[in-house]
């Protein structure tokens, strides 16, 4: 049996010889200075609380008044928080629209607020408001790809048929992903959320790009999800997180050709 000792707290200390089985002997002018001891001891604690307190308030101050508000292109009502492995393609969209381009340059969400020349340049934009009933009242369609409503100008087909052709993109209404969402493409646009899977995510980020890299080289009508740099580098670090689960084909070799090319070099727009 272990003895009574063994069951004391490690180093346990008191100031009050009584609780350490031994009778109190303490005499007025020890218990007064025993009292003026603590007092020192709690002094500097109570005057380096006081300072955390005000520095924290005088920091929450100063930033909140610039933090950055909220992308328009967020859902109508906020899907669950992703967690761990788990991505959300609108959720990643509402957050990474206006993320900064490399470099330092300015990212923004709307084409007429970037002073530089782009692919929206010139172009007028067309909003589909912030919910899906302002969505069908301005004439605007569900792209499945985009996973968001965008104006008919902005839709593509053929690539919506690209996506669908993967057979990954049918939409859960529960994350086990035991209760498919009927309807076909259109019922998806009526949800305020729903789940697919990490291989439909991969497609998804795959034919973005395709589709990106189309709409800049023709020319053609481009949505603000396609032109988002915010969500290009959602994609690309989306692909690398994927990739990290297979670090075993990390070590395969692969070939590399060295070859020439080109550049073609545009002049500048006058003014800038």
């Amino acid at each position: 049996m272990p003895s009574n000792a063994d069951e004391k707290p490690f180093l346990h200390y008191t100031d009050d010889e009584a609780q350490c089985g031994e009778p109190s002997t303490a005499t007025p002018f020890e218990a007064a200075e025993s009292k003026r001891r603590w007092r020192r001891a709690v002094r500097p604690v109570v005057s380096h609380s006081l300072v955390f307190v005000l520095t924290s308030l005088l920091w929450i101050f100063l930033v909140l008044p610039h933090s950055p508000r909220a992308s328009c292109t967020k859902p109508s009502s906020s899907p669950p928080t992703p967690s761990g492995s788990k991505h959300s393609h609108a959720g990643a969209h509402a957050v990474d629209l206006a993320a900064p381009l490399p470099h330092g340059a300015a990212a923004s969400s709307s084409p007429s607020s970037s002073p530089l020349h782009n692919a929206t340049s010139g172009a007028a934009f067309v909003s589909c408001g912030a919910s899906t009933a302002e969505a069908k009242a301005s004439g605007c369609r569900y792209d499945m790809l985009l996973n968001h409503w965008v104006a008919p100008a902005c839709t593509s087909r053929e690539w919506e048929d690209e996506y669908a052709d993967d057979g990954t993109w049918y939409g859960y209404r529960d994350e086990a992903r035991a209760h498919r969402i009927e309807g076909g493409p259109a019922a998806l646009g009526e949800m305020d959320h729903y789940y697919t899977s990490q291989r439909d995510h991969i497609n998804h980020c795959v034919q973005m790009w395709r589709r990106q890299y189309v709409a800049l080289f023709e020319g053609r009508n481009i949505d603000e999800i396609t032109a988002s740099w915010g969500h290009t580098e959602h994609c690309s670090q989306f692909l690398l997180d994927v990739t990290d689960r297979f670090k075993e084909y990390y070590e395969e070799p692969i070939l590399v050709e060295v070859g020439w090319t080109g550049c073609w070099v545009k002049e500048k727009p006058k003014g800038l």
